[in-house]
């Protein structure tokens, strides 16, 4: 009696974590469709979320999920992000498994674009430092380009002309050196306000 108790207690349990499977297999299943459908109708964003929810409420994040994570973030332009996932996922199926094959065309694609970005972005850096270079100044000063020198800027109106002390040089019309060159990168703040010189 206490054998067929045992046998049917090891029944019972065996079928309970087998259904409970099921329900776990199912609800991923929905998830993996919808989080697809989000990507074919271009709602990334909507794909992104529904994926880190999965991912970081899973103890153990299904290869599909990997897939469609990477595959999601390269059309949201997380190149780096996308390159890790689809490793992922080859990692986990190597090249046989269901989306090996995509997986392999996005992680070229992604690992094209990621390089393309790095290359723009040291052009940046190397165009921003080539335009902030200092200029060296002979006797630390320089003529002010604004009123070259004359420490006066002078408007010409059909009637006379009006003078007003320049807001930037100093009273001989010259910039210390760290003056023009900020001059130079336009951060250059005028030290009186033209507007007050009209009243």
């Amino acid at each position: 009696m206490k054998k067929i108790l045992f046998l049917f207690f090891l029944f019972y349990i065996n079928n309970s974590i087998y259904s409970q499977e099921n329900i776990k297999k199912s609800q991923t299943d929905k998830i993996i469709k919808t989080a697809e459908n989000h990507i074919l109708k271009e709602n990334y964003s909507s794909a992104d979320s529904l994926l880190k929810n999965i991912i970081l409420n899973s103890k153990l994040v299904p290869s599909e999920i990997t897939f469609l994570f990477g595959k999601n973030s390269f059309f949201i332009n997380k190149y780096k992000q996308s390159i890790n996932w689809l490793n992922k996922y080859i990692e986990m199926k190597g090249i046989l498994g269901k989306y090996s094959e995509e997986a392999i065309k996005f992680l070229e694609l992604s690992n094209i674009k990621n390089v393309l970005e790095k290359e723009k972005n040291i052009e940046n850096i190397l165009t921003e430092l080539f335009s902030y270079r200092y200029i060296e100044c002979p006797n630390n000063k320089k003529i002010c380009p604004v009123c070259k020198g004359s420490s006066v800027m002078i408007t010409e109106t059909e009637i006379s002309k009006i003078y007003k002390t320049c807001p930037f040089s100093d009273n001989k019309g010259y910039l210390t050196c760290d003056e023009y060159n900020l001059f130079l990168r336009g951060e250059l703040k005028p030290k009186i306000s033209i507007f007050s010189q009209n009243n």
